[in-house]
């Protein structure tokens, strides 16, 4: 809503997809608006009309004519009850309740019932019990929810999850979704269009790599590049390499810097755990333990902290911790695309929070 801050995940998304979010949102609350509309204009048209017409049904006392002669003369001065026509009009009337619920593109609260069919409307699973029990959570009744009037009379009871919660989880969930699409289509593409893409970037070598591909050379060959240089200069086209160099180097020049890349990222790795102290580890281990009661030590390893495990334990704690909250916090120590946390993330989690 324009009230409302936005989440900075989903202000992070494009427009179209921000807009296909509050659309599946709207769309699913207007479904379920309509759905309840006929069975409330029933129960109105069904209730019992109250007694009443327009002709009394029980004669009273009197009429135009007194029955015994009395000192008042041929018409009754005081009227009772009786006549044609009621004064008051009947209490119950119209088929049609004057009052119609808000707009549902309006509201700021959708039921829980509703959140599996708005998931369908943006292709994700209806039935991921992750993504379910984070909704639950959000719509668990923490803080004053903001309903509309059709809604609270029609379902007292009923949980809402809010727009703002939605926009969160969803932002984490196509967030996701579309990193794992574009891994993929980096996996599908060949390694000769790589390879050929990073030709022309590193087809400038530097002088230390073209004295290191010439000092094989005797004198015979470098009287021949010199002539090859005079070509260069009269012809003016240019010096081309064999294609046996211009392949070779730089796929060996980009391994190497991959190589550098891997090593650089496993000694950050390494440092990181150097900070951590046989105390610290034993302390990090231990927290990371209680996320899964069930599991042994030896297979403690292989765990990963996931949406769900912070609502379980947020619940059994009783802390008050929104959807939003959740999302960002694994999103900030997660290392891996479907923003799960390990061992490791856990340590340095945290190392940043100074809790070991």
């Amino acid at each position: 809503m324009a009230d409302e801050q936005l989440d900075s995940g989903f202000a992070a998304l494009p427009s179209s997809l921000q807009k296909r979010i509050d659309a599946a949102f709207d769309s699913a609350l207007r479904q379920t608006v309509s759905d309840n509309e006929p069975a409330r204009k029933r129960r109105k048209v069904e209730q019992p009309l109250q007694p009443g017409g327009f002709i009394s049904e029980h004669p009273s006392p009197g009429g135009f004519i007194a029955d015994e002669p009395a000192s008042g003369g041929f018409i009754v001065d005081d009227p009772s009850e009786g006549g044609f026509v009621r004064d008051s009009p009947p209490p119950q009337g119209g088929f049609l309740a004057d009052d119609d619920g808000s707009d549902a593109g309006q509201s700021t609260h959708i039921p829980l019932t509703s959140i599996p069919t708005a998931l369908q409307l943006l292709d994700l699973p209806p039935d991921d019990e992750d993504v379910l029990s984070v909704f639950r959570n959000a719509a668990s009744g923490w803080g004053e929810r903001e309903r509309t009037a059709s809604h609270r009379d029609q379902n007292p009871e009923e949980a809402f999850v809010s727009r703002r919660d939605w926009r969160a989880v969803c932002a984490a969930l196509l967030d996701t979704a579309a990193a794992d699409e574009e891994d993929v289509d980096m996996d599908d593409v060949p390694a000769e269009k790589h390879l050929e893409e990073k030709v022309p970037l590193e087809e400038t070598p530097s002088d230390s790599e073209e004295d290191y591909v010439e000092s094989g050379a005797g004198d015979s060959d470098v009287e021949e590049e010199d002539d090859s240089d005079d070509e260069y200069r009269e012809g003016g086209g240019g010096f081309v390499r064999p294609r046996r160099a211009m392949v070779g180097t730089p796929a060996t020049k980009s391994r190497r810097g991959r190589k550098t890349r891997t090593t650089t990222e496993s000694e950050e790795e390494g440092e990181d755990q150097r900070t951590l102290t046989a105390l610290q580890k034993e302390e990090c281990r231990a927290a990371f333990a209680l996320f899964f009661p069930d599991v042994t030590d030896k297979e403690l390893d292989k765990q990963r902290i996931r949406i769900k495990d912070i609502t379980r334990v947020a619940n059994l704690l009783k802390e008050k911790i929104t959807a939003e909250e959740t999302v960002e916090m694994l999103e900030a120590f997660s290392t891996v695309p479907d923003k799960s946390m390990s061992l490791a993330d856990f340590e340095r989690m945290m190392v940043a929070a100074k809790l070991a």
